[in-house]
């Protein structure tokens, strides 16, 4: 086979891989953002990118060499750039007209001294270490962005801050190999351009596609053990939670307390005023608990109008502090339904965890000093001891 007919062979090779992941794009999971959802389509622009800075290498045997070398390298810019609006849409981060406009001043000025550094240099090594340096702009503003964003307990953003690395360390490989094996040609070898197109959409798409994946498990782990209305944990948080709870309070010798309230006379609200004045009043009593408590507290919607706080490190007497505190905040809690104000009050019932037996037993206890605070006219904080 002749040089062309292989080149052709690797555009072939490379326009099915980029063609079947192009396909695959569109069986991803779709992010109800719609800022967030354009990551795929700046994903499919890059896919179509790559193949034609393979398409251009082409150039080369029928064209002025010139022609190949400004195409090529014009198109590796725009994968570049195609993947920072895909990463800066993935964590809905808006792309101005400033971002735009840098891409198309850069893209000119990189045109300009890339046919000075053809007519100066000549071999294809430093040309292509000084696309490197370029592609390091929008390469640095995407791994900036992504970093901003990245948290260490998202798999989501572990595999993609991953790939992201390893495309550099692709990047720094080739520029190795090119000054090690071929440093005097005047052009990239075709089988090293293919390899190194080919490992970086792989790698890109798969950490790309895999981030978003592992994102929507993520999302469904948090609505499963979220109430949708107050945006509270839910029911099914309270074992999970509550175990991880008393194994730190016993491994730090620290107390652990348990608060339930309950919204006085919830349904003489719904009763009267409807449903809807009813979902008003826990939407607001739900903000205004989450606001008053600690980061570190957890608050649990258990079904209707009851709800849990476990409090970390605190001890029944400050919980009982902490109560009054959420039902003095409650009594004066303005809440706007329509053209009423409806006012509130709430019961709390405190314990403290015992940490040698499952969480329903000290919830049991706790729903006693509950009903303790019913049964002594409502609105009032009552703690029990074990």
């Amino acid at each position: 086979m002749t040089e062309y007919q292989i080149a052709l062979a690797y555009l072939s090779a490379l326009t099915i891989v980029c063609m079947v992941l192009y396909t695959f794009t569109y069986f991803l999971p779709t992010p109800d953002n719609a800022n967030k959802a354009k990551s795929t389509y700046y994903f499919r622009i890059l896919l179509l990118f790559v193949i034609a800075a393979q398409s251009a290498v082409l150039f080369r045997y029928e064209h002025a060499a010139i022609l190949s070398i400004v195409l090529t390298n014009l198109f590796i810019l725009a994968i570049a750039y195609s993947l920072m609006c895909a990463i800066y849409s993935r964590y809905d981060a808006n792309i101005s007209q400033r971002h735009y406009l840098l891409m198309v001043v850069h893209s000119g000025i990189f045109l300009s001294c890339l046919y000075y550094f053809h007519q100066l240099f000549g071999p294809g090594y430093w040309r292509s270490v000084f696309v490197f340096i370029n592609i390091c702009i929008p390469y640095g503003l995407t791994i900036h962005q992504c970093h901003l964003q990245f948290k260490k307990d998202r798999v989501s953003d572990r595999v993609l801050y991953s790939a992201l690395l390893i495309t550099i360390m692709l990047c720094l490989i080739y520029i190795f190999f090119y000054s090690t094996f071929f440093r005097d040609q005047a052009f990239v070898p075709i089988t090293l351009t293919f390899i190194i197109l080919l490992s970086f959409v792989c790698v890109l798409f798969f950490g790309f596609a895999l981030s978003i994946i592992y994102s929507l498990v993520d999302k469904l782990r948090v609505e499963l053990v979220t109430d949708r209305l107050t945006g509270a944990k839910n029911r099914n948080y309270l074992g999970e939670i509550s175990q991880q709870l008393i194994s730190m309070a016993k491994r730090t010798n620290t107390p652990l307390s348990l608060i339930i309230c309950d919204i006085d006379r919830f349904k003489v609200i719904n009763d009267t005023h409807g449903h809807g004045a009813g979902d008003k009043v826990l939407i607001e009593f739900a903000k205004n608990i989450k606001n008053t408590l600690r980061a570190e507290d957890i608050f649990i919607r258990v079904g209707g109008e009851e709800f849990v706080i476990l409090l970390p490190q605190i001890n029944v007497e400050n919980a009982l502090l902490t109560a009054n505190r959420l039902r003095l905040s409650t009594e004066k809690l303005p809440i706007v339904f329509g053209d009423e104000n409806l006012t509130i009050t709430a019961s709390f019932g405190i314990a403290s965890v015992d940490l040698n037996h499952p969480i329903e037993h000290s919830v049991n206890k706790a729903d006693e000093a509950l009903y303790q605070a019913k049964g002594s006219g409502r609105n009032r904080a009552i703690a029990v001891n074990h």
